[in-house]
């Protein structure tokens, strides 16, 4: 499938202050995006190769992704690491979805962290919440559902791009990476007013295929758990790419190595390769 930049992130001569912002997460010349998500330790406390933040940081920035995805406590001791016009784009996550792994209590909630207008203030270019399918009590996934659309009514108001993490992680989704179920909360949350959707790929390319076409603003892959496997994650993200995803926003699979610039750096390279055609 081919992509572009020109039809798909920004596809005027006049955009809106967030269509703009929006396109400046993508590279130019390849219409793509390989962006890293550093916002799990926010979710699951200190992890390997994340116990020094700032030093994952450093070596994430220096591998030269479009944007990294940060918690507000990391880009407040991190950011003038990105305070030069070489560096990646700031995506801040504004939600915390304790679900999975990262329940209290054994119940599934969903709470804001930060609003878009105190993101923008701290630097950030973007931001990223999550709407989640399948909670154990549906009036918490009403209450997602609100909170997304409050945050896409508040970004377009300042400018603000919105990336939606659209995924199926709620206890009642039983763990399936179900196609049609993706497809859906994909859908929902572009319909809500996502700039940019965020979502798990089943790696199968028909789903992807899918996917894409049934969401009518760009998808971006995510990573899930790490595969220790770089011939398996080249695989993995050429499938996504190869079929329409606009780019990536890996996580674990960018930065849980022990070669985090050169493996960051390897993975761009993979999916601009699949650009400028």
């Amino acid at each position: 499938m081919t992509a572009t930049f020109s039809t798909t992130a920004v596809s005027k001569a006049t955009v809106s202050a967030s269509g703009m912002r929006t396109g400046r997460l993508f590279r130019r010349d390849t219409g793509l995006s390989c962006m890293v998500a550093f916002d799990r330790t926010l979710l699951a406390g200190p992890v390997e190769h994340a116990i020094d933040a700032r030093r994952a940081c450093e070596a994430i920035v220096a591998a030269g992704p479009e944007a990294v995805l940060l918690s507000p406590g990391v880009l407040k001791s991190c950011g003038d690491l990105f305070a030069d016009s070489r560096a990646p784009s700031i995506v801040l996550r504004i939600d915390y979805p304790m679900v999975g792994d990262f329940t209290l209590a054994g119940e599934e909630h969903h709470r804001m962290i930060a609003t878009p207008a105190q993101a923008q203030a701290m630097g950030a270019d973007a931001v990223v919440m999550c709407l989640i399918s399948g909670y154990d009590d549906p009036r918490r996934e009403a209450d997602n559902l609100e909170a997304v659309a409050e945050a896409a009514h508040q970004c377009e108001a300042i400018g603000l791009p919105l990336i939606v993490e659209a995924v199926v992680w709620g206890s009642r989704e039983g763990g399936r990476l179900d196609a049609d179920r993706i497809a859906r909360v994909a859908r929902v949350g572009a319909e809500l007013g996502a700039d940019l959707i965020k979502a798990q790929f089943t790696g199968n390319p028909e789903d992807m295929q899918t996917l894409v076409q049934s969401c009518p603003v760009p998808v971006l892959v995510l990573g899930g758990a790490a595969m220790n496997d770089d011939a398996a994650l080249a695989r993995f993200t050429r499938d996504a790419l190869g079929n329409g995803a606009r780019g990536v926003i890996f996580g674990r699979n960018a930065w849980q190595r022990e070669s985090v610039t050169q493996g960051i750096e390897r993975l761009a390279g993979i999916v601009h390769k699949y650009g400028g055609k």
